[in-house]
């Protein structure tokens, strides 16, 4: 395995998102590393995740959600795609275990193409965290596409997208490509609308997000949807907790 230079999870809090210096402040801000893992868990079980499900966490990084979902699934059952191996690498040598990777068989892929068929299975969910808030439209239609041809009939999406609404400028992002770290928004209805075009139904739920991102669900058919009678249940609320700020 290759190795980054040691720091200890406490001294990499200093670091800003997206440095290379440690596994979790690579895949953003590092204070927030236990955080973000654990609200992506508590959503997939909220809206169904059961051990027996099988999982696409797309865009897996330093397994933030991994080192919680790779224990609860059954073995075999948990997909990560990340293009930068050493993230993975790192992120079982100090969050995950040799042992445990024997005992449930995660499956990786470090493809960079935004690929998900070469695995040959269906997936029940597909996660996707800060992954389309650094990326442009092309690549997020892509991507969707992607995921739908991979999406068993009563599966399910949950994927977050820049919030352009609470940006000064207002403005969303016309580029293309992948600009990580910068990081782009856009309106709900543009985020709505690539959903459709990539032939899935889409919903902007309220779960919890710290930074300026915002959840939405996917399915093939919208009865598949949580309806907002539902909402109450998918607010992520966070009791008796200080939230780190981010940027």
């Amino acid at each position: 395995m290759t190795t980054k230079p040691i720091m200890s999870r406490e001294q990499a809090k200093s670091l800003t998102a997206g440095s290379a210096e440690h596994y979790t402040s690579y895949v953003g801000p590092p204070a927030m590393y236990d955080f973000m893992g654990a609200t992506q868990f508590r959503l997939l079980t909220t809206l169904g995740l059961r051990e027996t499900h099988r999982l696409l966490d797309f865009g897996c990084g330093s397994l933030r959600a991994g080192r919680l979902l790779i224990p609860y699934l059954l073995p075999g059952h948990y997909y990560g795609v990340e293009p930068n191996l050493w993230l993975i690498e790192e992120a079982i040598r100090n969050e995950v275990g040799i042992d445990q990777v024997r005992i449930k068989q995660p499956t990786f892929s470090t493809n960079a193409d935004f690929a998900v068929d070469h695995f040959g299975v269906k997936f029940d969910y597909i996660v996707a965290q800060s992954v389309f808030s650094h990326a442009g439209r092309d690549l997020i239609t892509t991507t969707l596409r992607n995921f739908k041809n991979v999406l068993v009939p009563n599966g399910m999406i949950a994927a977050t997208f820049g919030n352009v609404d609470t940006r000064p400028s207002g403005k969303e992002f016309e580029g293309s490509g992948w600009v990580y770290p910068g990081v782009v928004d856009f309106k709900t209805e543009t985020v709505l609308s690539l959903i459709r075009d990539a032939g899935l139904m889409g919903a902007l739920i309220p779960w919890f997000h710290p930074h300026n991102q915002r959840w939405y669900i996917m399915a093939h058919n919208i009865d598949r949807l949580p309806s907002p009678a539902k909402y109450p249940h998918l607010s992520g609320a966070v009791l008796n907790t200080e939230i780190p700020g981010s940027t």
